[in-house]
Formats: C-alpha cells, sequence, structure tokens
C-alpha cells in the first residue's frame, strides 16, 4: 500500500513495483510512464495538459532516451489544473518528441497519470516519422488554439 492518494504504486518498463509520489519534476525519463500529464499554463490564466505518450528507444542502439520521450498535447483546456478525471476522454492535438524540458518550462511537473484511449507500447522505438518539437512547442499551439483563437 502507497498511503496517500497523491502517492500509485506503478510498474516500471522493467517489471519493478515502486510508489510514485505526485506531484514531481521529471530530472530523467526514468520515472516518466505513458499516461502521466502536466499542466501548460496559458497566457488567459486557464491551462492546456500535455501527456506522456511513450518512452522513445534509439533506433540504432535501442537504448531508452533519458532525456526525451514521446508527448502529446491533448484537446483540454480549464480554469484548474488537469485532473485524472478531468482529462480522461481527451484527445490528441499535437504529437512529437519532446525533451524534459518540454515539461520543465511550462508546467514544471508531472502532475498525476490518467489513462487514455490513445496509449500503446512503451518504450517506442524513435523513427523519422517522429517529428521533434522544441521546448515551447506545445505551449505555443495550446495558445493559439485556447487563447488566440478563441
Amino acid at each position: 500500500d502507497c498511503g496517500s492518494s497523491r502517492i500509485v504504486r506503478v510498474s516500471t518498463f522493467f517489471g519493478y513495483d515502486h510508489c510514485m509520489k505526485y506531484p514531481f519534476e521529471p530530472k530523467s525519463t526514468s520515472y516518466i510512464e505513458p499516461g502521466q500529464f502536466w499542466a501548460i499554463p496559458l497566457s488567459n490564466g486557464s491551462y492546456a495538459s500535455g501527456v506522456v505518450v511513450a518512452k522513445l528507444t534509439d533506433l540504432h542502439d535501442n537504448k531508452v532516451s533519458t532525456s526525451s520521450f514521446l508527448a502529446a498535447l491533448i484537446d483540454w483546456t480549464g480554469e484548474q489544473l488537469p485532473t485524472e478525471d478531468s482529462i480522461r476522454e481527451a484527445e490528441i492535438l499535437k504529437l512529437g518528441e519532446a525533451h524534459l524540458k518540454a515539461i520543465q518550462t511550462t508546467g514544471g511537473s508531472i502532475l498525476g497519470k490518467s489513462s487514455f484511449s490513445f496509449l500503446g507500447d512503451s518504450p517506442r522505438t524513435k523513427t523519422d516519422d517522429i517529428v521533434t518539437m522544441g521546448y515551447s512547442v506545445l505551449k505555443n499551439l495550446a495558445e493559439k488554439k485556447y487563447v488566440t483563437n478563441s
């Protein structure tokens, strides 16, 4: 039993169980998992949300990246921080490879974990058809969709 409602038991890629305490600021991809999400603060005071879709492995040496992962901006905005329940039904707006700084420079912390229909295998092999996104791409796209065009 992990105790607090903000601490949940998770299984890693290697099969180890451990308790994950939310929120946390990821320093590497070691503890990120598909379905984990973070808030993206918008200029109008509302929030969008990013989601960890999968860890990425290099095509040539098959090692899991320690700094980048497959991320998604989901079709959700709210006046409060995203929660597991509030974002569960959201769909993907943008998918691509992101650096951990995409989390660190926007919301800063993984807030929790939710289940999504679009989650698949993890880790996934990084291939040329996965677009690489800069640190601010998800935030800029969310600003355009939810602030500029609203």
